[in-house]
């Protein structure tokens, strides 16, 4: 029941600093100032599998809540395109780059926001900052929460029943991630919801699945896109034996075509070897339809002459007449 409460609380439309500009994470926050530093961090998430980590260059802001809560920071100089950010608060006394995972006092809260979309939020528990928190003009945000929830059931069973039993309810909530993924139309929402599906494991399962979802991203270039496609392991198309077979086929076909070609003019050319320069240039003038009186004016050489350089090219090239010279 408090996780139905946590998500009702999380969806309700709050009027928050109507007057503030949208190009903005901002927010309220009472806390605690006993448990809590008021101060606000902003870092920059570059991929899902750093979520829950942190460092001091992973902070690209920070800002002191004033004296009612609020807290501010632009996203003018942000990317056009949606990217992941996360804010923290740190416990008094704890380093600033510190993360608390879990529990009543978890002191961090994922967003998604772009340079002409910020975030509004709002704190319902002073001493756990983030177990209850409205969001406000980004959707998107609220189905981070969302999936969050989805997925954090295959972590309640973790205890309850056979391993099969927990191996089918997995299967189930990785299935509707999957399905949640394939509706969204936000890109960096719908490839968080195949993250929490935990799609390194189950590409190859459902390869035309993967192979559609790429398709319908393909113009997505953010880093957690990128990182995904090369990350993706997905069967390669596989040639059916058949076309082998035909290629094969096609192959030996060829060869043969082109040694019986290759053999056919290697032969022709040895046969014409055989023959004298000046018979060479009769027989081409035979295979080019001359005469035997036409050949004798051409070279200038006697009618006799001709028809004995005829006669000799016929018995060298094993021809009985001028038709096989010219088909030769």
């Amino acid at each position: 029941m408090r996780d139905v409460f946590y998500f009702i609380v999380l969806c309700t439309s709050l009027s928050l600093a109507q007057s503030k500009n949208e190009q903005s994470i901002q927010g309220i926050f009472l806390l605690d100032h006993t448990i809590w530093e008021p101060v606000v961090y902003l870092s920059h998430i570059p991929s899902f599998d750093e979520m829950y980590t942190i460092s001091k260059d992973m902070i690209i802001a920070e800002t002191t809540l004033d004296a009612k809560g609020n807290f501010e920071f632009s996203t003018t100089y942000f990317p056009e395109e949606e990217q992941l950010y996360r804010i923290h608060f740190a416990k008094k006394e704890a380093p600033a780059a510190s993360l608390i995972i879990g529990g009543p006092e978890e002191n961090h809260f994922f967003i998604i926001a772009s340079k002409n979309k910020g975030v509004s939020l709002r704190g319902y528990s002073k001493a756990s900052p983030f177990q209850k928190v409205a969001v406000v003009h980004s959707l998107a945000t609220v189905w981070l929460k969302q999936i969050d929830l989805m997925a954090s059931y295959v972590d309640s069973t973790q205890y309850a029943g056979s391993n099969l039993k927990r191996e089918f309810i997995a299967s189930g909530v990785h299935e509707q991630l999957r399905n949640l993924a394939d509706t969204l139309s936000q890109p960096l929402t719908s490839l968080y919801a195949l993250h929490r599906s935990e799609y390194k494991r189950h590409a190859m399962e459902y390869p035309d699945f993967y192979m559609r979802y790429l398709e319908k991203w393909q113009n997505q270039k953010s880093p957690y896109f990128l990182n995904f496609k090369k990350e993706i392991l997905l069967p390669k198309k596989s040639t059916p034996f058949l076309s082998y077979i035909l290629l094969g086929i096609l192959f030996f076909v060829l060869g043969a075509f082109l040694m019986k070609w290759y053999s056919g003019k290697d032969s022709t050319s040895k046969k014409l070897k055989v023959l004298s320069i000046q018979e060479r240039k009769i027989f081409d003038l035979i295979k080019s339809g001359y005469s035997n009186k036409e050949i004798s004016e051409a070279h200038n050489i006697g009618l006799s002459t001709v028809k004995s350089h005829v006669s000799n090219i016929y018995a060298k090239l094993q021809i009985k007449s001028r038709k096989e010279a010219m088909d030769y």
